[in-house]
C-alpha cells in the first residue's frame, strides 16, 4: 500500500493506480511509493488528470518520467529512477 492505495508488481515495475482520488491523494501516494526501499527503478502510475505539480517533486527525488498513449483520457506515466551521476 502507498497512501491507502493497493500497489503490484507486473512485468518487473510496481504499478499504482490513483484514478478516483481527489488531490493531493494522488500525488502523496506516488510520492510515498518512489521514496520506499524496494520499489524498484520503475514504476507505472495510472491517474484520472494530468499530474503538473508531481513533475518537480519528481525531478527533485531524482525520477524521470514519460507519458504512455491511453485511450479514454485517462493518464498513465512510466517513471524511471534516474542513475546516480558520477562524481566529477
Amino acid at each position: 500500500m502507498a497512501g491507502g492505495v493497493a500497489v503490484w508488481f507486473e512485468d518487473g515495475a510496481a504499478r499504482l493506480d490513483v484514478r478516483g482520488l481527489e488531490p493531493p491523494r494522488p500525488m502523496l501516494a506516488i510520492v510515498e511509493l518512489i521514496e520506499r526501499a524496494g520499489t524498484g527503478d520503475t514504476v507505472i502510475v495510472r491517474l484520472d488528470r494530468d499530474p503538473i505539480y508531481l513533475y518537480p517533486e519528481l525531478a527533485e527525488r531524482g525520477w524521470s518520467w514519460i507519458r504512455i498513449p491511453s485511450p479514454g483520457g485517462q493518464v498513465i506515466l512510466r517513471l524511471t529512477k534516474n542513475s546516480p551521476t558520477e562524481p566529477s
